[in-house]
């Protein structure tokens, strides 16, 4: 039996520009987990704890993994495929049977809801990670993640990969997202190891570490705010020209922005990193007016106001309309009054740290 887990993830800073190739954004992952154990069987199946009922029966059809049934799980088996196409490219062969459970800390357990740490991309980490080890291939973060966004991309998914980094790492990243454009293209026409083994477009992954006496605090706000409630009658009053021209200006001011957070977490420098959360909360503000969309819902405006009431700054975390806010805290004092005011609110303060890998 081998078991592989992959740490959820929150979003510190620039998550509205990261999805254009080469801006960055900043990530941590998180000290809550996804967990996937892998045990040699007769058959083949795939089974998570949150769907106790179901347990998706797999086969082979040559070297072609085949679900057995129609089954939520198509993100898991195009991982296992993408693995099981890399271990027979290094001359491994994949041919034994196995079952994968899979066991997730990173929605509440009770009730089951999301907090938005980014499970899509843990499970695709963790399944990646527990059959590289299955397979007797070297686990290291950068091949992680090279085959968790094929394992992606292959199904059509879309995003930055921000959360496939942060997973794949660990700790705290500075991520530039790869050209996606030209990755389907070189996926068309390479093999999967001259894929893993060759830099990728615009890609870079940084490991950073939050300035001494700098902690995160998490809140969550509830769920997330409706489609409906995401669009306000800026919307209609705004043409496509001006939001382009919005949406240009808003990277080009965000790039500084997330260079200065980045260079000040390099620097040690917790003064400038707090400058910066700040402003980059100010620009996202700035967006969801020119844009005519809500970023920072009433929730998320109060877990920042509660913040900066003792000092700290705080903005909204990953896509905003709900699901969770980020703050930045000096002292264990500041942050125990923070949470405080937060559970005032309604606010559930998450019992979240940075998960620096081992």
């Amino acid at each position: 039996m081998i078991e592989a887990s992959a740490p959820g993830k929150l979003y510190l800073a620039g998550e509205y520009a990261v999805v254009e190739a080469g801006y960055p954004a900043v990530i941590i992952a998180v000290n809550q987990y996804l967990f996937v154990q892998l045990e040699q069987a007769e058959a083949g199946s795939v089974y998570s704890t949150q769907q106790p009922e179901l347990e998706v029966l797999w086969s082979r059809l040559g070297n072609q993994i085949c679900a057995e049934s129609s089954n939520p799980y198509r993100l898991i088996i195009s991982s296992m495929q993408v693995v099981e196409d890399y271990v027979r490219a290094v001359g491994v062969a994949a041919d034994g049977l196995y079952r994968l459970e899979i066991r997730s800390d990173l929605d509440d357990e009770q009730s089951g809801i999301k907090y938005g740490l980014g499970s899509s991309g843990a499970v695709t980490v963790a399944v990646v990670k527990v059959l590289l080890a299955y397979y007797r291939q070297e686990v290291t973060p950068m091949l992680v993640y090279k085959l968790a966004v094929l394992a992606q991309l292959k199904i059509g998914m879309v995003g930055s990969f921000g959360d496939l980094a942060a997973s794949s790492f660990g700790g705290m990243v500075a991520y530039y997202s790869v050209d996606r454009h030209w990755l389907k293209t070189e996926m068309a026409s390479l093999s999967i190891l001259e894929l893993t083994v060759q830099d990728w477009k615009d890609l870079a992954i940084q490991e950073l570490e939050l300035p001494a006496g700098l902690d995160v605090l998490v809140g969550w706000t509830g769920t997330a705010a409706s489609t409906d409630q995401l669009v306000t009658s800026i919307q209609a009053q705004l043409n496509q020209e001006e939001k382009d021209a919005v949406h240009r200006r808003f990277l080009q001011e965000n790039r500084i922005c997330l260079e200065q957070l980045i260079h000040a977490c390099q620097e040690d420098d917790g003064r400038r990193v707090r400058e910066a959360i700040a402003l980059n909360r100010q620009q996202l503000q700035d967006l969801s007016v020119g844009m005519g969309m809500v970023i920072e819902t009433p929730s998320l405006l109060r877990l920042s106001q509660l913040a900066v009431k003792e000092g700290a700054v705080a903005k909204s975390s990953g896509a905003g309309g709900g699901d969770c806010g980020i703050c930045i805290v000096d002292s264990p004092a500041q942050k125990e009054r923070i949470a405080r005011a937060w559970e005032g609110a309604g606010i559930v303060p998450l019992p979240l740290a940075i998960a620096y890998r081992e």
